[in-house]
């Protein structure tokens, strides 16, 4: 079976590939299925005791903060937010939460602000509609020498698609090198396919070069070669060339 984590387990340690709800079990107890909603976890469970599909201990298991992308940028997930002792020590005040459904703890107290983006992790939810306003709210937060935490569930593919995209405007990066950046600082990030094609999009909206425009463009003018043997000339048509 090549992709075993992809299956449902069954309680004698079978795999069943044929159930329509098949879940993956991981990320310290996540249950991630294929539900356009977002379902319970064990948020509070810590982050450090996640095990594997087979139940051995994570070989690298994800820090139980936020990770500082740049400075007063922070990507977590949805106990970070929930966790004030976290908050304070790193001077988070601004909380940006890419959620439909979890709630801002602490938006009653008035002690931080809040933004919400009610978009589930699902291959039919457009993000990129929310790219402006999440960048002007990082840059607010950031302009006021504040910490800002960007979070969805898990911390792994809406927050991380929004972080992706602050950085790609904010430092003309390309989606690749934006995208390596965040990887570098949290390894586990996987952001679903539909919204790394939004965030190809995003590049292209603002003018970025992709690695993929590095391309030698085709010669317009004939290419002439010679044979070692009998110099004699031919002429090798432009679109040949190619």
């Amino acid at each position: 079976m090549l992709f075993p984590a992809l299956c449902e387990t069954n309680l004698d340690g079978s795999f069943n590939s044929s159930s329509p709800t098949a879940q993956v079990l991981g990320l310290g107890g996540l249950r991630i299925s294929s539900d356009s909603s977002d379902i319970e976890s064990d948020i509070d469970r810590d982050p450090s005791s996640a095990t594997d599909s087979d139940g051995s201990p994570l070989s690298n298991p994800q820090p139980s903060f936020p990770v500082e992308i740049l400075p007063h940028l922070y990507l977590g997930c949805a106990k970070d937010s929930t966790n004030l002792d976290i908050l304070e020590e790193f001077g988070i005040k601004y909380i940006l939460n890419v959620t439909p459904n979890l709630p801002n703890m602490f938006e009653n107290a008035g002690e931080f602000k809040y933004k919400q983006i009610p978009i589930s992790d699902h291959w039919s939810q457009n993000l990129s509609q929310f790219f402006p306003e999440a960048i002007s709210f990082i840059d607010e937060a950031r302009s006021q020498k504040c910490g800002v935490l960007v979070h969805c569930l898990a911390g792994i593919s809406r927050s991380v698609t929004v972080t992706v995209a602050y950085l790609m405007q904010k430092l003309n990066l390309s989606m690749n090198d934006a995208y390596d950046i965040v990887k570098m600082k949290k390894s586990n990030i996987s952001p679903n396919f539909n919204f790394m094609g939004q965030l190809l999009d995003f590049e292209r909206t603002l003018g970025l070069k992709s690695p993929c425009d590095n391309r030698v463009a085709a010669p317009t003018q004939p290419l002439y070669f010679t044979t070692p043997t009998n110099h004699n000339v031919f002429q090798l048509d432009p679109l040949e060339s190619t």
